[in-house]
């Protein structure tokens, strides 16, 4: 009959440091100057006497998140918050009096485990060159729409073939192209600290090359990471080198 009392939380930012948190006493004392300041206007009229701490947290300030107290029960994330609860009673007549009901702060502790993945990748460089196609100075800009054309070319065209190859492989990337005809350097990533060597790098490029009409590929011209990777190309030049013998061999036994 004598007015309404409320409770109120005051609960501080999780970024505050424990040495920088007010006091019980300072909290009260703030409300209380707040109060009797003429030059503040407040939407009720608070019984300034009846201004006193009621509770106080028993430990050091954990870390929490700030909450609005608006509902009747008030949660926090993480171990017990910091709450110092005040208790007024406002004055009968008041517009905000007549409907107050006392609200009841809850501290829950909870404990959240967060798990981090890190995913292991590797990178292989591949190099390789396009015998009899025509170098031009757009490929050199990245940002030219020939080099995306031949970048989008080149990625759809390998991809499905190295996918086929490893099942830890991730993508490919077109990092830039050279002359001479066109030699062109990409990126391959897998998914695994350890990714297939060079040589089965270059084998899948290799099987490919006598499927792949969209561009060319010089199989004797393979590189991954930087070093040559033999291939089928060059039995190819020993076969020929051996018939050339063979014929010299006959010709040279026939004049005798």
């Amino acid at each position: 009959m004598n007015g309404t009392q409320a409770e109120v939380g005051v609960e501080f930012n999780k970024t505050t440091p424990a040495t920088t948190i007010p006091k019980a006493e300072e909290v009260q004392a703030t409300l209380k100057e707040a109060v009797n300041n003429p030059n503040i206007t407040l939407n009720v009229t608070f019984d300034a006497a009846s201004i006193e701490i009621i509770r106080v947290p028993a430990t050091a300030p954990p870390t929490v998140s700030t909450t609005v107290l608006q509902n009747t029960t008030i949660t926090t994330n993480g171990t017990a918050a910091n709450i110092t609860t005040v208790a007024a009673t406002m004055k009968p007549g008041t517009s905000a009096a007549s409907n107050a009901t006392t609200k009841t702060l809850t501290t829950v502790t909870t404990t959240t485990t967060t798990k981090t993945t890190t995913a292991v990748q590797t990178i292989r460089q591949l190099t390789f060159r396009s015998p009899g196609e025509t170098f031009t100075t757009d490929l050199l800009d990245s940002t030219s729409t020939a080099f995306k054309n031949r970048a989008t070319l080149l990625k759809s065209t390998l991809e499905p073939y190295y996918k086929r190859s490893f099942s830890s492989f991730s993508d490919l990337t077109v990092k830039s192209f050279r002359n001479g005809s066109i030699i062109n350097e990409m990126e391959l990533r897998f998914a695994s600290a350890s990714p297939p060597t060079g040589s089965e790098i270059a084998q899948v490029l290799v099987n490919a090359a006598s499927n792949i009409t969209a561009f060319t590929v010089d199989t004797t011209s393979i590189f991954v990471d930087g070093t040559q990777v033999s291939s089928g190309g060059n039995h190819k030049i020993s076969l020929i080198m051996a018939s050339c013998m063979v014929l010299l061999s006959w010709l040279l036994s026939s004049q005798h």
